[in-house]
């Protein structure tokens, strides 16, 4: 899976693309597959 992530506050050139593990949901989980999400840069 494809993950963008940061762990520093900057610009947007902070940001890290990277694969991570699929998620596994336990028995009483819940997984929700996200198609697309917003990225807000505050004030």
């Amino acid at each position: 899976m494809k993950a963008a992530g940061y762990d520093v506050q900057g610009a947007p050139g902070v940001l890290k693309y990277v694969d991570i593990p699929d998620p596994v949901a336990e028995p009483d989980d819940v997984l929700i597959s996200v198609e697309a999400i917003s990225i807000e840069g505050g004030i």
